[in-house]
């Protein structure tokens, strides 16, 4: 058994490809610059070129591969649908794909029209349907909490569900290794609680033994403080998006599948920033 894992750069595949690799399962790590991801990372991992925007590396990304972990990327021009057909051609016989949660409410977002498109190629499938990132704190957040010890998104007072990517690295890892018990299932996996931005700001306060506080700021406030940091607008307009349900008090869902699944308990949001802390002290 041989896992093409996409997004190796992003923070799902990256933790993919650390439990493949703690478990000694064969993989190739899918990147778009092959020489750079060996500079950083040596001969840890087995690298292949692959470019969504770019068809004639998938058939040499999936040679030898019986099962993908699959992630819709940023970027223009993707040919996604493309790809999915030279996965259906190369023969690959599982495909994990990481989608979102409530995607079914969701018409308008890739996601939604990509678990289509994967069910019409009549290969068995996993689709993860994650909760909010944990690790957003460290990522598109980071920064304003490091130098201004503030959260700074327009999210409003609602709850949402955070989980963290660890977890859903796992149960990739449960469907690849058991894919009779996972084929043509949706798992919604979220952590053990749903937290408003106030209560995180609260817990990392205490962690970190630095007062940080959630600023609520309206979209237009966000979208006008991003644009002058030099932040593209296209991608300040999905980070209002990706918060947008939680503001209306639409994300606040917590299910139990990762324990039903793994017999073990979530990662707390307390564990996570007690793990990742080092990412928000000032130099």
């Amino acid at each position: 058994m041989t896992i093409l894992v996409t997004g190796f750069n992003g923070k799902v595949g990256i933790e993919v490809a650390k439990k493949l690799k703690e478990r000694s399962i064969s993989m190739k790590c899918a990147v778009r610059n092959v020489e750079k991801a060996e500079e950083n990372f040596g001969d840890g991992y087995r690298f292949t070129k692959l470019d969504l925007a770019e068809p004639t590396t998938f058939d040499g990304a999936l040679e030898d591969v019986d099962q993908v972990f699959l992630i819709y990327p940023p970027g223009d021009k993707l040919e996604f649908q493309t790809f999915l057909e030279a996965i259906k051609h190369k023969g690959i016989k599982h495909i994990v794909y990481l989608s979102v949660k409530d995607v079914q409410y969701l018409p308008f977002i890739h996601h939604y029209k990509n678990e289509k498109h994967i069910k019409k190629l009549g290969i068995p499938y996993t689709f993860i349907r994650a909760g909010y990132f944990m690790q957003n704190l460290q990522d598109f957040l980071g920064d304003e909490i490091k130098e201004r010890r503030r959260i700074f998104i327009p999210a409003g007072k609602g709850k949402t569900s955070f989980v963290d990517t660890r977890d859903l690295a796992e149960i990739a890892i449960h469907a690849f290794q058991n894919p009779g018990e996972h084929t043509n299932k949706n798992h919604v996996i979220t952590g053990d609680r749903a937290l408003d931005f106030y209560e995180v700001a609260d817990r990392m306060t205490t962690i970190l033994g630095e007062k940080v506080h959630y600023s609520n700021p309206t979209v237009k406030e966000f979208k006008s403080y991003m644009l002058k940091k030099g932040e593209k607008e296209d991608f300040v307009n999905v980070v209002i998006g990706i918060h947008f349900p939680t503001k209306l008090g639409l994300a606040k869902g917590v299910t139990h599948e990762f324990e039903r699944i793994t017999h073990t308990k979530p990662i707390t949001i307390e564990r996570y920033i007690e793990d990742y802390k080092e990412n928000w002290v000032k130099n």
